[in-house]
């Protein structure tokens, strides 16, 4: 029997694929905890799988499998964008109030603050000894953010890594990503993903996108140019155009949307939506207070929370009058994230601050009623996936677009924070908390989960196609390598152009032959 038992695990291992045990390097150099959290699980569940994943991030995994190895990101930049002051958020000068300038004041703002970041860190990672003896080891297939830079595709080219590339991303694809893939970014139906837009939208909406759109992707092929300088002048070596790299070297890109809650958007089968990969279904037990709390709940509990980076504590005194108004009035119970609380809670009234809580475990427990939230996509998607009704007060990036999304789909209602009053957050609670929400809330959840394969599952096998099949399987569209004017059939359209003209040209030249034939012939008949 023990012999037959080897002769099977050898027989197993003997018939794993080629892509088993690769050697990957993940490159994530945002700062943002928010994003790794999603990438960590697949990065996790490759090594558990028996690959050996290298990863340069600036947050290391918790008990890594012991073939995983973590590379820092060294620096206090880390630190800048763990936390937000909301009190950045009251300020609105006249011209935010125009409402086409409004949006494209807020993303101008927002890639102005982003630009610099990526740019910083670019130069910082560059002298990182770490980072780069990683980049010198021999590595199958690169995991690489696809965000707000392109710096670690330069790193990789200047150590000759040509290793197929697989794209990830934590929100909807960003605008500068379409072209790398030949993807259509038509700006009629496919809003700014920083914008409150859904795929319906006014004239004025689309106006605002396409503008918006134009600087966004002008400023981020900036940022790739300033960054390839960084790279050629630091290594003394010249390299291609960033872009170009991204491109030659992209396979697929792993998405962190679905269609029910994101709506629906043109795609290739390079584009792979695994919205939910991060979500962990292994139930973790609750804290016993909390427990408590929730269960002497006869009416229900709502669950607030805006997230890891917006810091709660800051809020300003009014507007946190404004939500305790409006929630003591409730007969349900409430749980707020509220980092300035006791370690064990505090509780006044009806309400339970508490310091951290377990999102996701709280959202699936059958007390919680409806949740109010930033608009990030983890805790969107972690609501989607319990059922759970929301109210979404936004406050930037792609929240506003998350929340308006999830307005769309028919389980949220959106109260924007700079118009957050006692009355709005009241009217928006009773709308999340009505039977036909909750039921709209239900049915999309159970839309949303109804997939041929668990999330982390696709992404695993995706990454692993690459590893088998690398660059002898593309995925895009054709279109990728064509010029603007081929795909816009421009060409094609002034040669037809030529063409009638021409035609009305010898027509008309014919024509007026014809007439001048028949007048002097009429002429000559009148003369006799």
């Amino acid at each position: 029997m023990l012999n037959h038992i080897i002769l099977l695990i050898l027989a197993t291992l003997a018939s794993r694929d080629v892509g088993d045990c690769a050697r990957i390097l993940g490159l994530f150099p945002h700062t943002g905890k928010s994003h790794f959290m999603v990438f960590e699980p697949l990065l996790r569940a490759l090594a558990e799988r028996g690959h050996h994943v290298t990863t340069v991030s600036f947050f290391p995994l918790k008990n890594p499998p012991s073939n995983y190895t973590d590379v820092v990101i060294e620096g206090a930049m880390q630190d800048g964008l763990s936390s937000l002051d909301m009190s950045m958020f009251e300020t609105s000068t006249p011209l935010m109030k125009v409402p086409l300038l409004n949006t494209i004041l807020k993303n101008i703002f927002e890639m102005e603050m982003s630009a610099p970041l990526a740019l910083a860190t670019c130069k910082s990672i560059i002298r990182q000894s770490s980072v780069i003896e990683a980049f010198k080891q021999k590595y199958d297939v690169l995991i690489v953010e696809n965000f707000n830079s392109d710096c670690m595709l330069g790193l990789a080219h200047v150590f000759g890594i040509k290793a197929p590339i697989v794209g990830i991303s934590s929100c909807a694809i960003m605008p500068w990503t379409y072209a790398r893939f030949g993807l259509p970014d038509n700006a009629s139906y496919i809003p700014l993903v920083t914008t409150a837009y859904s795929s319906y939208m006014t004239f004025i909406q689309r106006l605002d996108s396409f503008i918006s759109k134009l600087y966004v992707d002008g400023m981020y092929h900036m940022i790739q140019n300033k960054e390839r300088s960084v790279i050629e002048k630091h290594f003394g070596v010249k390299i291609p155009d960033l872009e170009e790299i991204g491109k030659k070297q992209t396979s697929v890109l792993l998405v962190n949307t679905f269609p029910t809650l994101n709506g629906v958007r043109p795609t290739l089968p390079s584009i792979i939506e695994v919205g939910g990969m991060h979500l962990d279904h292994s139930r973790k037990v609750l804290p016993s207070y909390i427990e408590k709390f929730l269960n002497e709940s006869e009416h229900g509990v709502v669950l607030l929370s805006f997230g890891s980076l917006i810091k709660t504590s800051t809020i300003p005194k009014y507007k946190e009058d404004i939500i305790v108004n409006a929630l003591s009035k409730l007969k349900q119970r409430i749980i707020w994230k509220f980092e300035g609380s006791a370690e064990e809670g505090t509780l006044t009234g009806n309400i339970l601050r508490v310091k951290w809580l377990p999102q996701y475990e709280l959202l699936q427990h059958k007390k919680i009623i409806a949740f109010i939230s930033h608009g990030g996509l983890l805790g969107m998607t972690e609501a989607i996936s319990a059922g759970k009704p929301m109210v979404v007060v936004p406050f930037f990036g792609d929240q506003p677009a998350n929340a308006e999304a999830a307005a769309v789909a028919g389980l949220a209602t959106t109260v924007p924070y700079i118009e957050l009053t006692k009355e709005r957050l009241t009217k928006a609670l009773d709308f999340v908390m009505s039977d036909e929400t909750k039921s709209n809330a239900k049915r999309v959840s159970s839309i949303w989960r109804d997939r041929q394969a668990d999330p982390l599952e696709t992404a695993v096998y995706w990454t692993e196609r690459v590893i088998r099949w690398g660059h002898h399987a593309p995925l895009h569209s054709p279109a990728r390598d064509m010029p603007l004017y081929q795909v816009a059939l421009l060409d094609v359209i002034a040669t037809l152009a030529v063409a009638i003209f021409i035609l009305l040209a010898i027509s008309w030249y014919i024509l007026s032959k014809v007439f001048r034939l028949l007048f002097a012939r009429e002429s000559k008949l009148k003369m006799h």
